[in-house]
């Protein structure tokens, strides 16, 4: 409940149809229902950091490409310039003048249990990988969480203060 349904483009309705395609609804809030390759009946989008990452990259290339997105689909604009840019010859010679659907590729579940444990499921799309848990899960979590800092100082803080928290165990001091 809660969520704002949106098109395939990641577009909500608008109240008229001049604002149409000037709102992108991303994330936990937006509601996309997608078909399965062996599930026939639609389903909305899981609300997860997975989801709202692969629609967030989505939404910049297609306001980065300045597709007009108040078409359906949306199509890039015709722009009567002397000298066509770089950008745009490369998403002609792609063959993306219309904007393509946002597809979601899930990779799968990863999950902290408590207590250096945790579960995942490593998935290529439908097509599961492999099934792990406890100690070996828990790496691969570490892992995968450090991979996804931005910054080589957040991941150096976060290696710190695991082995910090190893070496000397939690502060609990202000519970």
């Amino acid at each position: 409940g809660g969520r704002i349904n949106v098109d395939r483009w990641l577009r909500c309705p608008t109240p008229t149809p001049e604002s149409f395609g000037s709102i992108l609804v991303l994330g936990d809030v937006a509601c996309l229902e997608a078909d399965g390759k062996y599930d026939p009946e639609k389903r909305p989008l899981p609300q997860t950091a997975q989801v709202a990452g692969q629609q967030g990259a989505f939404a910049a290339r297609m306001l980065n490409r300045r597709y007009d997105l108040r078409q359906t689909p949306p199509v890039l604009p015709n722009i009567q310039d002397d000298e066509p840019s770089l950008l745009r010859s490369w998403i002609l010679a792609r063959g993306l003048e219309k904007a393509p659907e946002f597809n979601f590729l899930n990779l799968g579940y990863l999950a902290y249990v408590g207590g250096g444990e945790a579960l995942n499921q490593v998935k290529l799309g439908d097509v599961p990988i492999f099934n792990y848990s406890g100690k070996v899960a828990f790496a691969l979590w570490r892992t995968v969480y450090l991979a996804k800092q931005a910054a080589t100082r957040n991941q150096a803080l976060i290696v710190f203060d695991w082995l910090r928290t190893e070496l000397f165990g939690r502060d609990i001091t202000r519970l």
